[in-house]
């Protein structure tokens, strides 16, 4: 009599009953969880299952990773193979209380779009459920607005830098307005009164130059962030962050200033200051 079937063989299908190939037939190729590049996002949460019997449990626990813009699911975070996953575009993602009834109520959060599959989760807290709902939030916004374009990310640094009027490299009429300008002792008598003023702005923490109108670098903490490295800023929910240089764009990274500390901030945990 054949014996009941192996757990590990079990477990290591890609789609089991409750995690089955996505709605709309496109599958992405197996990858393991250690492989995954950029993620934005990751750790447990409990995952229901879209279709539960009297024998299988209603909820699962899944290791989680959001990764640009694509939602995978494990059993672990050990994993060779992803049990799921589904691209965010054109998903909405909210908390959503009637799910459970137990203490995890608060906890619960999912995530939907029209004629799609809704995936339901439950984290470990309230706190937490909420951490997901805001980054998730946050990809979607940035898809919908162009900021971080999927395809074409690498290899731009400074995306508000308009370069059209600045003339060819070595032409002879920008020496010429160089050198024009550069002599400001005879100027010294006429504009005696504007000179302290170039140097209040110039003397401050910044490393650039006039700060004050340039809104569009201005960003702010999301959540709470604690450096790792020595060359990582710490920063606390609503502290207001200069962004310096976007030249680690690439990677997830910009060079930020605050408080007179400069260092690499994780543009994941950052929203624009003002809305330009």
């Amino acid at each position: 009599m054949p014996g009941p079937p192996d757990t590990a063989s079990l477990a290591s299908d890609r789609y089991d009953k409750d995690d089955e190939a996505p709605l709309d037939g496109h599958q992405l190729p197996p990858v393991a969880a250690q492989d995954l590049q950029f993620i934005l996002k990751a750790g447990y949460l409990e995952k229901r299952r879209k279709d539960h019997s009297f024998f299988g449990a209603e909820w699962q626990k899944r290791w989680c990773a959001l990764s640009n813009n694509i939602f995978y699911y494990y059993g672990s975070e050990k994993d060779k193979q992803q049990k799921g996953e589904f691209a965010i575009a054109g998903y909405t993602v909210k908390m959503n209380n009637t799910l459970r009834k137990d203490a995890k109520k608060d906890c619960c959060f999912e995530i939907s779009a029209p004629d799609k599959r809704i995936y339901q989760f439950a984290a470990a807290t309230p706190k937490e459920a909420e951490e997901w709902v805001e980054q998730i939030k946050f990809v979607l916004r940035d898809m919908e607005s162009g900021i971080i374009p999927e395809d074409d990310d690498e290899g731009m640094t400074y995306d508000d830098v308009d370069l059209s009027h600045v003339p060819p490299i070595g032409s002879e009429p920008i020496d010429d307005d160089i050198y024009e300008e550069l002599p400001e002792e005879e100027e010294d008598t006429n504009n005696h009164k504007e000179e302290p003023e170039k140097m209040t702005q110039g003397s401050g923490d910044s490393i650039s130059g006039d700060k004050s109108t340039d809104y569009i670098n201005y960003y702010q903490g999301l959540w709470d962030c604690t450096g790792d490295q020595n060359d990582e800023l710490s920063f606390k929910r609503g502290d207001v962050i200069y962004i310096l240089s976007k030249e680690y764009n690439t990677f997830g990274w910009w060079v930020g200033e605050m408080k007179g500390n400069i260092g690499l901030v994780p543009k994941a945990f950052l929203m624009e200051m003002y809305d330009i």
